[in-house]
């Protein structure tokens, strides 16, 4: 069937947009950033090709998989729905979530970039009040606000976060250009091959906790703890858990690193 000219338009449009997002050259200051690798490295647990994507597989597994996309796809949902109540409570419960200063720094210092970015190239105007919680939250707003597919959205959040990684263990380790491209090609095919399924299950937890006998109780509570207990449902249906130790402590001992070429 042919598509007609303005779903094409449409469809571009969504694309020219979801590349923007994942471009490493958004002028966002994402690049200064490690999200642990550099403290890896000095750690001695990433030494060569092999063990930086054993590391980094880890962290889309566990990080990125297990937990920043599952919160990013039901904070859309929300959106999508109207729940701007329970849309905020899942940013303040991400941000709170977040186990290290720098994770914090980072988080808030892209977003308020990010916010510079839309209000000054595109003049979007975003309230003050919405990049508070972090760049994910923010994410999730700049993907509703366009009206961008889920799946595409969380792909596109996930490849901009393993690139930016990758690129540095390139600098750091240091690989060369092709074991870097070897090791992005298996994360973003690793990633492709679980976010389909994973977008369907936020889809379905999202509507099967909003519309379940409960959910009109719990929507009556106090804002707040009908969002909390909403938040908790969701949570518990998907298995989502941002408890990663390990990464903490890499986080937090790159504050005290010898030498240091990156902020996180």
């Amino acid at each position: 069937m042919m598509v007609d000219d303005s779903a094409q338009s449409h469809l571009s449009a969504q694309l020219g947009q979801l590349l923007m997002l994942a471009s490493s050259n958004l002028p966002i200051g994402s690049y200064t950033y490690s999200q642990g690798v550099e403290s890896a490295i000095e750690s001695g647990i990433i030494s060569d090709e092999a063990s930086t994507l054993t590391f980094m597989q880890d962290y889309l597994a566990l990080a990125v998989i297990g937990y920043e996309l599952p919160v990013l796809g039901l904070m859309m949902c929300a959106l999508d729905q109207g729940h701007e109540a329970l849309a905020a409570n899942l940013a303040h419960d991400y941000h709170g979530g977040l186990e290290s200063k720098e994770f914090i720094l980072e988080s808030q210092q892209l977003a308020q970039a990010m916010v510079s970015w839309l209000n000054e190239v595109l003049n979007l105007g975003i309230p003050a009040e919405i990049p508070d919680d972090g760049y994910l939250p923010l994410f999730a707003h700049i993907a509703q606000h366009w009206q961008l597919p889920l799946m595409q959205s969380m792909t596109t959040y996930g490849f901009a976060q393993l690139e930016n990684m990758v690129l540095a263990a390139v600098k750091t380790v240091p690989l060369g250009q092709m074991a870097g491209q070897r090791i992005l090609w298996q994360l973003q095919s690793d990633l492709g091959s679980e976010v389909g399924a994973l977008s369907d299950s936020i889809q379905q937890a999202f509507e099967d906790v909003i519309t379940s006998s409960n959910a009109t109780d719990t929507l009556n509570m106090s804002e707040h703890q009908g969002c909390q207990k909403l938040c908790e449902d969701l949570y518990d249906r998907l298995n989502i858990s941002n408890s990663l130790p390990n990464l903490a402590i890499l986080s937090s001992m790159h504050e005290e690193q010898y030498s240091r070429l990156f902020r996180s």
